[in-house]
């Protein structure tokens, strides 16, 4: 049978799982969604710089419309997943923001001062003997004539002073009078949410106009009539400054520089034209599923049936 402290470390191992370690972990999708707003940046740049003629970008229209309808769709559903609020446990977990948010919540009568520090950072709660134990290997190290030397991380002591002053701010309980039961503040959760909400339009429009084949009558007043590339970076922003802060505090960890170090040279190859082959070929695919999506219509019921 688990104890109150055993379920309290699995819990915050759940969180530190859908934080960062699950394949669709939310600093993942960050990385994700970061690497793809620069990269259709980018496409926005280059067809900037096309040349025009008779008012027409010279740029294949077929190869560009798919880009941008598939980098705004993608985008725009990147932020439902992240915002959305769902289990994170369970048969339809996700990894989302919004639902780590709330399972922190949901658990905050046990999230005390001494789980932050202790469980969650998995620092020494009595920073006062991690400092002392410090001050003890210093002089070891200057009676043996080191003046130079590796500190080993479990006499940084500054690491758990850190952590109880945070949690002084998110208890609203002065150093002086902390306890290791102290709760953090609900207006701590209230301020987390407000600022997940404000991305509540784009979770709308997605719902509507994405996720959803929704009527024109259920449509009205619920999509996004103007929504560009400057927003899907600040939406971005808002999301990746709050990540930080939820893995700071309850992962030990954080979002960091969201956008992936690209290993290669992302820009290879774009002086060359994109397709010097036989375009004969390309017409001959697009007409044969043109012709056979042409059959699709003569569909006979019947025969359903005849194979239930």
């Amino acid at each position: 049978m688990k104890t109150k402290e055993s379920s309290m470390l699995d819990r915050i191992a759940e969180w530190k799982r859908v934080f960062e370690a699950e394949e669709n972990a939310i600093t993942k999708a960050l990385n994700q969604m970061a690497w793809d707003i620069a990269a259709y940046s980018c496409v926005v740049e280059m067809v900037r710089q096309a040349p025009t003629v008779c008012g027409e970008k010279q740029l294949n229209v077929l190869i560009m419309d798919m880009l941008a309808s598939g980098f705004w769709a993608g985008t725009m559903q990147g932020i439902r997943r992240l915002v959305e609020v769902e289990p994170i446990r369970g048969p339809r977990s996700v990894c989302s923001l919004g639902s780590l948010i709330a399972d922190i919540r949901a658990s905050r009568g046990k999230l005390t001062r001494l789980v932050y520090v202790r469980d969650i950072a998995e620092l020494n709660y009595n920073y006062r003997s991690t400092h002392a134990a410090y001050d003890k290997f210093a002089t070891e190290q200057l009676q043996q004539g080191k003046r130079s030397y590796w500190v080993p991380t479990k006499y940084h002591y500054e690491l758990a002073v850190k952590r109880h002053e945070e949690f002084d701010w998110l208890s609203g309980v002065s150093a002086g009078a902390s306890r290791p039961d102290d709760l953090i503040r609900i207006e701590v959760f209230d301020m987390l949410e407000s600022r997940l909400g404000r991305l509540s339009s784009v979770i709308e429009h997605v719902n509507v106009d994405i996720a959803h084949a929704a009527t024109e009558a259920s449509r009205q007043g619920r999509i996004l009539e103007r929504w560009g590339l400057a927003d899907a970076k600040q939406a971005l922003r808002e999301i990746a400054e709050i990540a930080q802060v939820v893995g700071s505090w309850f992962c030990y960890s954080g979002a960091g520089t969201v956008l992936p170090f690209a290993e290669f040279d992302q820009f290879a190859h774009l002086d060359s034209p994109l397709f010097q082959g036989d375009r004969a070929k390309l017409q001959e695919i697009w007409t044969d599923f043109d012709r056979e999506a042409q059959s699709w219509h003569l569909v006979d019921p019947t025969e359903w049936m005849q194979s239930q």
